[in-house]
């Protein structure tokens, strides 16, 4: 298997981390560390783009170029848009 992409922050280290690529380009990851409670979004070299600091747990979908963060017991939806590195916040009406 060849490494294609490294990431070394000693931060995370003993935390249970979550990570999705982007499907259709696949030119960023992102990455959920519980129990810190944020997201990283990373290029495909390696640099971050964008940082989310949400509460309790999180879980991420990825399709196209968005990015959507879900928090436990919130209904806001966190969308990230790689075209124009953009986050967004929308109320999904759910509890």
């Amino acid at each position: 298997m060849k490494r294609v992409f490294t990431l070394s922050e000693n931060s995370w280290s003993g935390s249970c981390l979550q990570y999705k690529w982007q499907k259709t380009v696949g030119n960023y990851l992102a990455v959920a560390v519980d129990p810190d409670n944020f997201v990283k979004i990373y290029d495909r070299h390696g640099q971050k783009v964008n940082e989310l600091n949400l509460p309790g747990y999180v879980s991420i979908h990825n399709d196209g170029n968005i990015f959507a963060v879900i928090a436990e017991k919130s209904s806001s939806v966190y969308v990230w848009d790689a075209n124009v590195n953009k986050t967004s916040q929308l109320d999904s009406g759910m509890r």
